[in-house]
Formats: structure tokens, C-alpha cells, sequence
């Protein structure tokens, strides 16, 4: 797990800007057995590039619609990722929702693989963004935060990144009984969002704000965001 601590690196050289080089958000239908993959080196969008290039960093995102906790896996297809924070499960009483945010700078990675979700009656959603430029001691600025809710609008954390120059990465998911579209952002930029109908289904935004200046962030509210259980994560990258 990151440290996610440290003040404003002061040297003789400014920071190298962070750069949004794309994502990709896809779902699927609950499986038991079987899992699914984003490319890395092709089908990127949104940013400076289609594919990520060798020390890149990415986030990726694993969500499932549920009626129980259920352990998430997220790997390059064979080792996994590391969990940022920790693993997020939210009971709506009938309809639940489960959360993991898993980071990895990559190497030669063609690809992210995701699941299974655990039940063939659990939707997934899943999705990765990719950077360039993030601090390679300490790439989360700070402690990420996090906040879940049940039955209301998905409402992300504020948080306060201690360094100049961060990117904010706002995450949000949630279990429902029927799907209902995506959620919506008009605050984040290159905002992705998916949703997939089962059993319990699942729903899923992501999006950022580029170069922080600094000081507290609070996101806004995801519209058509009204889920039975919901979980929110954000995140300050620092600049190499």
C-alpha cells in the first residue's frame, strides 16, 4: 500500500506536469468463472494517446453489483495490482455494491484483466486510466477518501492534495435493481461512465481535474446517480 504522505518537493526544477494519456470502460454480465481485459496498446480515448507507453501509470476500476462482500481481482494477467485504499463494499440491504481501485506502472502490459465478478447474478463494470509524469517515489499525493452511501445521489469526498500541480481522480460506483443509464459529469474532465443490467446490476463514472493548484477539492454530486447502495473514491496524483 502507498504511504500517501509528503509536502511540496522543493528543488532547483519545476515538477513535470501530469498527462492524461486515455481510458476505456466497459461491463459485462455477472460471471462466476469467467474474466474480461481493457488494452493498454490500443483503444485508449480522451487523452494525448490510443495506447500507454512502457512506465506509465494506470488506475484501474472493478465494480459489481451484488447482494453480498465479495473479493475483486484485478491483475496484468498474472500478478495483480495494488489496492489503493482498500477494497469498498456497501450493503443496500437487497441490492449491493462492491469497489476496488487497484494501481500499476506498466512495463510491456498489453492488457488489464478483470474478474470474475463472483456470481453469475453480479453485473460488472469496469474501467482504466492511464497517466504519464506521475512522481515515481510517491505517486498518490495524499491519503485517498472516500465516502458510500445508500439510496441517494453518489457524492464523492472532498479532499486536499499537499503538493502543487496534482491531477484529482474522482471515482464513483453503485448496486441497484434495474438499470437505469450512466451517470453523468458536468465538473470532470474526460469523464467515462458504463452500467451493466443482471441480477444486480452495476453502474460506473470516472473522470479528473487536471493541474490542481492546490487547496481543498470538493467534487460534485454524479448525476443520474440515485443508486440502492453507492461508493466513492478520490484521488491526488503528484507530478514527477
Amino acid at each position: 500500500m502507498l504511504p500517501g504522505l509528503g509536502g511540496i518537493v522543493v528543488g532547483s526544477s519545476a515538477p513535470d506536469n501530469i498527462v492524461f494519456v486515455g481510458g476505456a470502460v466497459a461491463d459485462f454480465a455477472g460471471s462466476a468463472a469467467t474474466s474480461r481485459t481493457l488494452a493498454l496498446n490500443s483503444g485508449l480515448t480522451g487523452g494525448i494517446a490510443s495506447s500507454a507507453s512502457s512506465g506509465d501509470f494506470v488506475i484501474a476500476v472493478f465494480a459489481t453489483g451484488s447482494n453480498t462482500d465479495r473479493t475483486l481481482a484485478i491483475t496484468d494477467g498474472t500478478d495483480p495490482y495494488e489496492l489503493i485504499g482498500s477494497e469498498m463494499y456497501v450493503d443496500g440491504s437487497a441490492f449491493d455494491v462492491n469497489l476496488r481501485v487497484a494501481f500499476k506502472r506498466i512495463t510491456a502490459d498489453t492488457q488489464v484483466t478483470f474478474g470474475p465478478t463472483g456470481s453469475d447474478n453480479d453485473a460488472g463494470c469496469y474501467a482504466v486510466y492511464v497517466f504519464r509524469n506521475v512522481d515515481t517515489v510517491t505517486p498518490i499525493d495524499v491519503a485517498v477518501t472516500i465516502a458510500t452511501g445508500t439510496d441517494s445521489d453518489v457524492d464523492p469526498a472532498s479532499i486536499t492534495p499537499n503538493s502543487q500541480n496534482t491531477f484529482l481522480v474522482v471515482i464513483g460506483a453503485g448496486g441497484e435493481v434495474e438499470e437505469v443509464g450512466n451517470f453523468t459529469s458536468s465538473e470532470l474532465t474526460d469523464f467515462l461512465a458504463t452500467s451493466s443490467n443482471d441480477l444486480y446490476d452495476c453502474i460506473l463514472g470516472i473522470g479528473h481535474v487536471p493541474s490542481w493548484p492546490g487547496g481543498a477539492f470538493n467534487p460534485a454530486a454524479f448525476g443520474n446517480s440515485n443508486v440502492n447502495a453507492w461508493a466513492a473514491m478520490t484521488i491526488a496524483l503528484r507530478s514527477a
